[in-house]
């Protein structure tokens, strides 16, 4: 009798992916936006939408215009007399916290809260926008208007 051997015949496997590679580059890129993105805080600014009803005391003092150009120039005042800063790079702006805390106090001599318009050209970059109204955080003014500026 003769032996015979069956051979076995391999079955070819299907292929299969690995992911878990790809799980940690997920979880490592999810890590580095989380971390990146919280670099960065913002101060908070409080913000009331004017209502309907106007207070009388509001007209017993003056507002303070603030005025930004295009080339990002800080300008106090009606007639522009008064120039803050011109450096773009400058966030700190204490000069314009000064002016404006003393505005601060004449409202507060009167009993009312200080009012403040500020007045943006069109191409002003928004960080500088931004750095006036941090100034006016510092300060502690929260009444601010933003009149339309018309070309003329």
């Amino acid at each position: 009798m003769a032996r015979h051997k069956k051979l076995e015949t391999v079955e070819d496997e299907d292929p299969k992916l690995d992911i878990s590679s790809l799980i940690d580059v997920c979880f490592l890129l999810l890590i580095y936006f989380i971390v990146a993105t919280s670099l960065i805080q913002e101060r908070k600014l409080d913000m009331s939408m004017p209502g309907q009803s106007v207070s009388e005391n509001a007209s017993q003092i003056e507002p303070a215009l603030i005025r930004i150009i295009k080339d990002g120039t800080i300008y106090w005042g009606k007639d522009n007399s008064l120039m803050i800063d011109n450096d773009m790079n400058n966030h700190n702006l204490a000069t314009l916290v000064q002016q404006l805390e003393a505005k601060k106090q004449e409202a507060s001599a009167v009993g009312t809260k200080p009012v403040v318009q500020l007045w943006v050209e069109g191409d002003v970059p928004h960080q500088r926008v931004i750095d006036v109204m941090n100034a006016l955080t510092e300060a502690g003014i929260t009444t601010v208007a933003l009149p339309d500026l018309k070309d003329d």
